[in-house]
Order: C-alpha cells, then structure tokens, then sequence
C-alpha cells in the first residue's frame, strides 16, 4: 500500500513538471512572436493596417479557443487535447516559413492561436489536480517564474535568430521546441482521477457546483483582468514612451526583463508560499495594490531611472498576484470543471490585455503633454479591482462553505 502511494505521488510529481515543460514552452513560443511577426508579415507586402490583423489573428482565436478549450479539457481529459494542441502549434508555426501572401500568413496565425489554446489551461489544470490543495500557491509560483523566464529569454533569442539567420530560424526553432516538448508530455505525463488536490482537500475546499456563481472564481478573474489592463498598457505605452525622451530599442528590452526578472524571484522564492500560509486574498489584494503603484510610478516619475522603478515594482505586484490567483481558480473548481475555471481565466487574460493594449493607445492621442496619462488610467483599473476583490472575500467568508 505504501510503495503503490509512493508510486502514485511519484507520478503526479513528473506529470506537474510536464505541464510546467508545457507552460514554458507555450509562452516562449508566444514571446518569440513578439520581435518576429510583423516584421515578418510586413516582409510579405502586408500594408501596415494589414500587419495588424495579422498580429491581432492569432489573439482574437486564441481567446475563443480559451474558452472552448476548458470544456474539451474536462470532458477528453488533459493530455490528449493537449498532445493535439501541440501537434497544431507546430504545425502552423513551422508553416510560418512556407507562406508567400499575407492572407496565408492570417490564416497560419489563427490556426495558431486555435492550437495554443488548450495549452495553459490543460497544463493549469494538471497542476491543480496533482498537487495538494495546501501547496497551489507554491505550485503555482513555481510555474508562474517559468512563464517570467519565457518572458526574459524569448524576445532577445527571436531578435538575435532573426537578425543572423533570417525569420524562417525562428520559426524553425520554436516548432522543434514545441515538437520537443510534445514528445516530453507524451511520454512523462500521465492522465487519471482522483487527483491529488481532492483526495487531501479539507472539507472546506469543495467548490460550489455552479462556477458561474462562485465569488472565489470572479476574485481570480478580476484580478487577472485588472494586472492583464496594466500589461496591456506597457506593451503598447511603454516603448513609445521610451523612444519620445530618446531611449534606444534596447533600453525599451532591457525595461521589460527587469519586469520578469523581480516577478520571477518573487514567485521562486518562499513568497510564494504565502497564500498556502495566510488565504489566497490577502496576497492577492497587496499584489494588485503593489501593481497600481508600479504604474503610478510609470505616469509621474521623469527619466529611465523612473521606468527601473516603476518595472520593478509592477514585477513584485506580479509575483504576488499570479500564484495567489490561479490557486483560487484551483481552488474554486472541482477536478472536473477545473479545466473550464482555467480556460475562463486565460480568456479573461487575453481580454485584459487587448482592453489594456486599445485603450492606452487611444489615451495617448489626447494629448501630448500628458505622457504618463495611460499608465495612471490603467493604475487606477487595477486599484478599483482591490475593493471588489475584498467584497468578494467578504461574500466567500459569510458563506457556509468557504473555498479559501
């Protein structure tokens, strides 16, 4: 009996590492994307309103595909959907080299957002289910610096592939990753209930059976919208911003790898640990505040050392509410509608940052002279997500059932 629970915990550890294989390579294929695409597209005869619909085709089915996603998860499991959504990815992004029109670069691009889909919450889920209910913070973390180590090491390694070799290496590289960490998946991770999570869950940790009506679950979604506002602001402002007070490209690179480098220590580090120890709401309300100021930061301060500032603190806001959120979605779903919760929640982070991304860019045509106008609107998003997040603790804590 030991040696078949030993086994059994065995197991689930290589599967979590599996999916957190999933979840790096998912978001480094996303970041190379970043330096790569347009340029690209724009190598094809793309007019420069076309470049971005290219751009946008793979967001606009990706969210879609995020929501459609979380049902498939629950219903087939999670590692056949997403074997399939790895086999799509590199299919369309290795066919990223053998387009010849713009329109067939659209259609390589949204068949890409289509495939990469599944990915984050099938490997979220996973997470969830094979790791103790008291350590999803933790776990969480863990995964979460991944995803900042994707963000630190993607844009810099598609640039430098790109300038040496052409756009078609990058392409070549990132499809081999993907097809590398299929390969992986396939043969580590395991499928199968009941996970670990419900069988150590205390009795308070059940989750309500309507996840549309589950207060923890909104909390989780206001927060990802709110932090996903803010870097939907930074991608769009920043470099802008930047380049108006005379900053090379490569100090607009260098901001943002301070960003991941702060997010990736704090949810590395025993941080993280924090929402396992305290509830999953406190974090997450001090993380959306620390945030605010980080974009406050952004709008008043003159100079790069005020960017330095601004980054760095926006970077431990992150650290802070990303694994205290996605445990609350684990933890305000059951094993069986957990890849939905999760498919909801990167959903929710698409949208974020394309509301971030528009409404920035429309911000900053009001005046010239309000430069830092973008970042205090978005600041001001994240800090109204503070009081709504403590009523919908507050709703969590009257309820008889708690699930935090």
């Amino acid at each position: 009996m030991a040696s078949s629970t030993l086994q059994s915990a065995g197991i689930s550890r290589y599967t979590v590492w599996a999916a957190r294989l999933v979840v790096f390579a998912a978001f480094f294929d996303l970041f190379v994307q970043f330096p790569t695409i347009a340029p690209y597209a724009e190598s094809l005869g793309a007019s420069a309103a076309f470049v971005g619909v290219i751009v946008a085709a793979y967001s606009f089915t990706n969210l879609f595909g995020n929501l459609g996603a979380g049902y498939i998860l629950d219903r087939w499991g999670r590692r056949t959907p997403m074997l399939l959504g790895m086999a799509i990815t590199v299919i369309a992004v290795f066919s990223y080299s053998l387009v010849q029109t713009p329109e067939q670069m659209m259609a390589a691009r949204a068949v890409h957002g289509i495939g990469a889909a599944v990915l984050a919450p099938g490997a979220f889920s996973i997470i969830g289910d094979r790791t103790a209910s008291d350590r999803w913070g933790r776990a969480m973390g863990i995964t979460g610096a991944l995803i900042a180590v994707a963000a630190l090491i993607g844009p810099p390694a598609a640039g430098i592939l790109r300038d040496v070799w052409g756009a078609n290496v990058v392409f070549y590289v990132d499809s081999a990753f993907i097809l590398i960490t299929l390969v992986a998946f396939l043969i580590i991770a395991r499928d199968g209930s009941p996970s670990v999570s419900e069988g150590e869950s205390g009795p308070h940790d059940a989750p309500p059976d309507d996840t549309r009506r589950n207060p923890t679950l909104w909390s989780a979604y206001a927060a990802a919208f709110a932090i996903t506002v803010g870097i939907g602001a930074l991608v769009t402002h920043l470099p802008l911003m930047l380049e108006e007070q005379g900053e090379t490209a490569a100090r607009s690179g260098y901001s943002f790898g301070i960003y991941a480098l702060v997010a990736m220590l704090v949810m590395a580090s025993p941080i993280s640990r924090v929402s396992d120890r305290y509830g999953r709401f406190a974090p997450l309300m001090l993380g959306l505040t620390v945030i605010a100021a980080g974009l406050a930061l952004l709008g008043v301060l003159d100079g790069y050392g005020g960017v330095v500032a601004g980054m760095a603190v926006f970077g431990l806001g992150y650290g802070l509410v990303f694994p205290a959120a996605t445990a609350l979605v684990a933890s305000a779903t059951a094993a069986g509608r957990r890849g939905v919760g999760f498919g909801v929640f990167y959903a929710v982070y698409s949208f974020g940052v394309v509301v971030g991304a528009s409404g920035s860019g429309g911000l900053a045509t009001l005046s010239d002279s309000l430069v830092g106008l973008p970042f205090l609107v978005a600041a001001a998003v994240v800090l109204a997500a503070v009081p709504l997040v403590a009523a919908m603790r507050y709703t969590v804590a009257k309820s008889p059932s708690p699930s935090t």
